[in-house]
């Protein structure tokens, strides 16, 4: 077992290197840290490129059955301890490190797959990004588009909020708002295209929601550019009795994500 303790070896610093999105991007991965998001990651499918961890983490039993399978799918590079906790962002990474493949969905192939999508435009917040993600997989939402000028998806601490959730839902990112207009008229077309918006006349709770669908949810401040509210077949607002102006944009979409899986599950009942 070689064992890597200098920040300057060049697996090291290509992983230092992947910590910065620009680099992400352009390599079409990104980075997992800690037992439990990698095995979310492993049970989802993903593509494992790189395995960094410590002998420590190697030799511990109760490892036995992740490192078994993780083995069949990806080179391990083992760290000093030291080292592996320099390098990760969270403070415990808990003696483990994946680089992982992002997954490349495009729109035809998307579209094929994920009937209820929940569109974000502008989302800034790292927190509230992947609260959003893990809340639409609970509520049964098969796909994500995040449009330019939202916070990267793959940042660790959306991956964090996220709790695993960007593994059991499609994803695409950094789509410009002309794309998905565009789509919306043709591979989408058959989709209702919902818009949460403030000034809407029905209630969230009033809508009949089609099978087929597509909601909006727009930026913190601003909420959904203006453009995006055109091209919407139907606005749905939520109701506010207390003194406040809106609601936090996941609190919202969470709050219609859910009235949309009850009309579901009272369909099926």
């Amino acid at each position: 077992m070689d064992i890597i303790s200098s920040s300057q070896n060049d697996k090291v610093k290509y992983l230092n290197k992947l910590y910065r999105s620009r680099n992400r991007r352009k390599e079409g991965v990104f980075i997992l840290e800690g037992k439990r998001l990698i095995e979310a990651a492993l049970a989802g499918g993903a593509d494992f490129k790189q395995i960094f961890l410590t002998p420590a983490f190697f030799k511990a039993a109760e490892n036995d059955n992740l490192l078994a399978a993780l083995k069949l799918k990806a080179e391990f590079i083992y760290l000093e301890t030291s080292l592996l906790k320099e390098t990760a962002s969270t403070v415990n990474p808990q003696g483990i490190l994946a680089v992982v493949e992002e997954s490349v969905f495009k729109g035809d192939d998307f579209y094929r797959q994920a009937d209820r999508i929940l569109l974000l435009d502008r989302i800034q917040d790292p927190g509230n990004m992947g609260t959003m993600i893990r809340t639409a997989v609970a509520a049964g939402f098969d796909g994500i588009i995040a449009l330019k000028g939202s916070v990267d998806i793959y940042n660790q601490k959306v991956i964090r909020a996220t709790m695993g959730g960007i593994f059991s839902i499609a994803i695409r990112q950094k789509i410009s708002q002309a794309e998905f207009l565009a789509e919306i008229k043709n591979e989408a077309a058959d989709y209702e295209v919902l818009a949460a918006d403030i000034e809407a006349a029905e209630y969230h709770f009033e809508h009949q929601y089609q099978k087929k669908l597509i909601l909006m949810i727009g930026n913190e401040a601003n909420g959904l550019e203006k453009k995006l509210l055109k091209a919407a077949t139907s606005k749905i607002k939520i109701p506010l009795a207390g003194e406040i102006e809106s609601l936090n944009a996941a609190v919202a979409a969470s709050v219609i994500s859910f009235e949309i899986l009850s009309q579901q599950l009272q369909e099926e009942i």
